[in-house]
């Protein structure tokens, strides 16, 4: 009785695959046999692997050699001036005597809140004598927003807008 339950299995998982992987990309199929040992399963199952393996790397070959040569970045003809960097360096004074008492200053994208600061590239403390900074725009974030506020109440904050001049080399933003 176990040798019949045996065979049968032998020949449900030789049929059917064997579990092993299954059958898929295999180009000679598994052939079945009808053994009385369970053995005959094992041997069938161990010589489908070099094939597959070696019909894998064929693939890989294939693909690499139909890819047409010369894409990316290779294919890119450019002016050896041109460095890729999109960045704008923005020069910011804030004048003296701007403000006459303590204020504070946020820099961020026009139409954005101050209170994401990640929408912001200068956050400062400003005072009477005024300052002069330096900021790295990424190229997408053409328009900024300055606010001035007051660490008094009673005061109405500052708003001042840039746009980036293209026609500059250098981006300047004087706020007077």
């Amino acid at each position: 009785m176990n040798k019949l339950i045996i065979t049968l299995m032998t020949l449900v998982l030789t049929a059917c695959g064997g579990g092993s992987g299954g059958s898929e990309g295999q180009s000679n199929p598994t052939p079945t046999t009808s053994s009385n040992s369970p053995a005959a399963a094992p041997a069938a199952t161990s010589t489908s692997t070099p094939a597959t393996a070696q019909q894998d790397n064929t693939d890989t070959d294939d693909t690499a050699a139909a890819q047409p040569q010369g894409e990316g970045m290779e294919s890119m003809d450019v002016d050896v001036t041109f460095d890729f960097r999109s960045n704008v360096a923005v020069e910011v004074s804030f004048g003296q005597n701007l403000v006459s008492e303590r204020a504070f200053v946020n820099i961020c994208k026009q139409g954005e809140s101050i209170t994401n600061t990640s929408n912001c590239f200068l956050r400062a403390p400003l005072d009477s004598n005024g300052f002069t900074t330096q900021i790295q725009l990424p190229h997408a974030d053409q328009k900024l927003k300055a606010e001035i506020w007051f660490y008094s109440t009673t005061k109405e904050p500052l708003v001042y807008n840039w746009e980036l001049d293209a026609s500059q080399e250098q981006q300047v933003w004087n706020i007077n």
